[in-house]
């Protein structure tokens, strides 16, 4: 019985299971022709291929400051980098609208950042611009300084309009020169009915008493520092800094809107197209307002002819009497941008102020912890240089030698004021090394004060064009540990490699004719601040035709061989791969932006360079033969050559 029970209940479950599985496949029939035709049927809006493939080449990752990843393939998907990997791989993600190149070993980059693009557009620096007319004009110059003097007299009297307000912008050569020969009643001489204003450089100038009187009918303090007076009180028409600030940008008109239509539009797009043909995917430096309105026109009315990124430290608070008023006005705008597919393509990356040093061939000259051995009086005529800020040119005053109430009326006040509401200084150009040392000394005492509205700055601390490095400023970063989160170098090359001359005066390599010779192995340093732990990067500029393409910096970098075919301080030298992370990751981290740019990561945004070569190849003595053949700017094609 038991077993005839079993038999049964067996015989049961074999029915069931059965016709379970009979059902099972009579559904799977009608199901899996459905299921087939809905997966045909995906949108493609859904199914996002990658929009490039790159293969078969030389990918510098620059992922890490030592010791980069280098791989062969790179995916783009929208604005970012999808991944990075073999072709092996990569290859497999391409799809029907895949855009795929085949390298053929050439090196692929991460687009290269230029930190001194401050005249990528023009008038990108019309503080001190020549201006009459509503435009912008040439500068004032001659083949000697009476010749220049008449010039001005000519303009004056047969170029302009009663009461109407003149700029002029004096040639380096004469900047010294002028300050001795001319005065205040040379310019009420020559110009009895305009306001005239002469800049010797973008922190000491001329005025005549029309300009000085202008200044203070619209709310220069007459008793400010900055404004020269003689044992009578009388101006002599020296101007320091925060008076050539405010008449620069509060008494200086705009220029006419035709002006903006024919002149700054056309060549802010041929610069920034230029900087995309060099492989520079990010211009950065000071900016002033009319800039960012340029970019803003450029943004919204041909969105891209902005080729370029464009990361501006806006010089709203540089050599300016009422930083306070300003910043109550504007809070903080640091991280602000324009966006559109590719991304951020203009943003707000912190304040300038005015620099404390000037440069080699200019009037107030570098501001040095180490005299000149020769001091050339038409150059400039002080040992150590002038410090621009506190107008010591004609107030004898160094920084130390102030009063609390005569900070206040400088720069270091506005650096002051920057920190407290959260805004970094970038963009500040500090040549001379009592420059760079206090330099660091106010970004300390500014991060120390007690009222700080932010807490911690979004974005580091950025001085550039920084050339003379002192054993002194290596001793004060190591003395101070805190700097290093808090500041970023940038290190001008070119000083070293192309020297300046002053043709007017017929003198060559100013640098070395004031310093003597010695003065090169201190310049540049690229080896000592590596070691030392300086976070710097080689700072590029506007490029020309012929030079400043990323290969020349690292082929100076590397060689140091100046124009005159010498090698300066061959131990300050960068093996080819630091170089070329000085221009590309560490220059993202001199803005703060490694997180976005600087690098060939996934999640990064796409900006990419492909050359005609493989740069870690190539010897270096013929590494400018390489160039962009396409740039990439947020995944869309910024340059490409007919050659790729």
């Amino acid at each position: 019985m038991q077993s005839v029970f079993f038999n049964r209940i067996t015989f049961a479950l074999d029915k069931i299971v059965n016709h379970a599985v009979l059902a099972i496949l009579i559904l799977s029939l009608f199901l899996v022709p459905k299921f087939s035709l809905a997966q045909n049927e995906i949108p493609s809006e859904l199914i996002h291929y990658p929009d490039f493939v790159f293969y078969n080449g030389q990918v510098l990752t620059a992922d890490a400051d030592r010791d980069f990843t280098i791989a062969e393939a790179v995916a783009v998907r929208g604005n970012r980098i999808l991944t990075v990997g073999s072709s092996e791989q990569i290859q497999k993600m391409i799809g029907p609208a895949t855009r795929a190149i085949d390298l053929n070993g050439r090196s692929l980059t991460p687009g290269f950042i230029y930190n001194d693009g401050d005249n990528s557009v023009p008038a990108g620096d019309i503080l001190k611009d020549t201006q009459w007319k509503g435009t912008i004009q040439p500068r004032l110059g001659g083949q000697t300084i009476d010749q220049a003097l008449a010039t001005l007299s000519y303009i004056v009297e047969n170029d302009s309009e009663t009461g109407e307000p003149m700029f002029f912008n004096l040639q380096d050569a004469w900047a010294s020169v002028a300050k001795d020969s001319w005065g205040i009643s040379t310019l009420d001489e020559v110009a009895p009915n305009n306001p005239v204003a002469i800049y010797l450089d973008s922190s000491y100038g001329l005025m005549n008493t029309a300009m000085i009187n202008l200044a203070i009918e619209q709310g220069f303090p007459a008793d400010h520092i900055h404004l020269d007076r003689d044992k009578n009180g009388k101006p002599t028409g020296m101007a320091g800094a925060q008076l050539v600030g405010f008449v620069g940008r509060e008494v200086r008109p705009w220029p006419d809107p035709k002006w903006f239509d024919d002149v700054a539009m056309p060549g802010a797009v041929e610069t920034l197209a230029k900087y995309a043909r060099h492989g520079v995917t990010v211009a950065t430096g000071h900016m002033s307002a009319l800039t960012m309105t340029v970019l803003n026109r450029l943004f919204h009315e041909q969105p891209q002819s902005l080729a370029v990124r464009v990361y501006p430290g806006l010089d709203f608070l540089r050599q300016n009497p009422n930083g306070e008023m300003y910043l109550k006005r504007m809070g903080n705008l640091v991280d602000f941008s324009l966006v559109d597919d590719r991304g951020p393509m203009v943003t707000i990356v912190g304040a300038s102020v005015g620099p404390h040093s000037g440069s080699e061939d200019a009037a107030a000259g570098l501001l040095t912890i180490e005299p000149k051995k020769n001091i050339i009086p038409e150059i400039s005529p002080n040992a150590y240089g002038y410090n621009r800020w506190t107008g010591q040119w004609f107030t004898n005053l160094s920084q130390g030698d102030l009063t609390e109430e005569q900070m206040r009326q400088t720069d270091y006040y506005n650096v002051l004021l920057a920190r407290q509401h959260g805004w970094n200084m970038t963009g500040i150009h500090n040549r001379g090394s009592e420059g760079i040392r206090l330099a660091m000394q106010n970004v300390l005492e500014a991060e120390n004060q007690d009222k700080l509205y932010v807490k911690k700055l979004w974005r580091p601390q950025g001085f550039d064009h920084n050339i003379d490095w002192m054993p002194e400023i290596y001793e004060y970063y190591n003395a101070h540990p805190e700097l290093k989160d808090l500041i970023r170098f940038g290190v001008n090359l070119g000083t070293l490699i192309s020297q300046r001359n002053n043709d007017a005066l017929g003198i060559e390599n100013v640098l070395e004719a004031q310093y003597g010779e010695e003065v090169l192995r201190r310049i540049a340093p690229l080896r000592t601040l590596l070691e030392v732990g300086i976070p710097f990067h080689i700072e590029g500029t506007e490029p020309d035709d012929d030079e400043d393409f990323p290969t020349w910096y690292i082929q100076k970098a590397v060689t140091r061989i100046d124009d005159q075919g010498r090698i300066i301080a061959a131990e300050e030298s960068l093996d080819r791969e630091s170089a070329f992370l000085a221009l590309t990751r560490w220059a993202a981290r001199f803005i703060g932006a490694q997180n976005d740019m600087g690098s060939i990561q996934a999640g990064m945004l796409a900006d990419i360079v492909i050359f005609n070569g493989n740069l870690l190849d190539e010897p270096i003595e013929t590494i400018t033969n390489l160039k962009p053949v396409m740039t990439l700017v947020g995944g869309k094609v910024a340059y490409e050559s007919p050659n790729l």
